[in-house]
């Protein structure tokens, strides 16, 4: 499986459209959120919202390829006074990764089973070349259980009040990829106090493409 990402929106605070405008409907996906109550008063709230995807056909219109576009909004909200950061992205996963070779037979076949091989300074075998001479393809298809990859899309130091990490048009292209894709967000934060350092994730729902 191979994955290119490129940005053609705004992360963080800034929310700027660049690029190509995908022409698919979006679908919406579910928020999430996740609070932590921990000691001395020290509470952590991390979620996300404004999540969908916008499928596109492949640009090379190979079914193994798959194109989509990623919209996300991350945030935290942490205790006055805490440092930190937020981070947020993508796990990525194939069912199946295809990878198709092609290759020159290794030899030529000359008359009844006698054989001209080829070597790194030419033939490396003597023989009368008799009536028929033939030479072929050989197509080789290696499937392998899909990798789950992580993709990551940005990260903010935590802020005074809510910190927010967006990404809109997130351009994800995956490669070699046989049967469904499967996408899901993440978002982790880590914040410290004097008393209290504390790490929070969420994740979201899974896409099916």
């Amino acid at each position: 499986m191979n994955i290119t990402t490129a940005v053609l929106g705004a992360t963080a605070a800034a929310l700027t459209t660049v690029g190509i405008t995908p022409v698919a409907s979006a679908t919406p996906m579910a928020p999430h959120e996740t609070t932590y109550h921990g000691p001395a008063g020290f509470e952590l709230t991390l979620g996300h919202t404004d999540q969908s995807y916008r499928q596109v056909p492949a640009l090379n219109a190979m079914p193994t390829n798959r194109e989509v576009f990623l919209d996300n909004t991350a945030y935290v909200t942490a205790p006055a006074g805490a440092t930190g950061t937020l981070e947020s992205g993508y796990l990525v996963a194939c069912a199946v990764d295809v990878t198709l070779s092609v290759g020159l037979d290794g030899g030529i076949s000359v008359g009844a089973g006698a054989t001209i091989g080829f070597g790194s300074s030419g033939p490396d075998v003597s023989a009368d070349i008799g009536p028929s001479i033939s030479a072929g393809m050989d197509l080789s298809l290696s499937l392998a259980p899909g990798e789950i990859k992580k993709i990551d899309v940005g990260s903010m130091p935590l802020g005074s009040d809510t910190t927010y990490l967006v990404n809109r048009d997130f351009h994800l292209m995956v490669g070699n990829c046989g049967g469904p894709l499967n996408i899901y967000s993440w978002a982790t934060v880590t914040a410290t106090t004097p008393e209290v350092s504390a790490t929070n994730s969420v994740f979201g729902d899974t896409m099916f493409l």
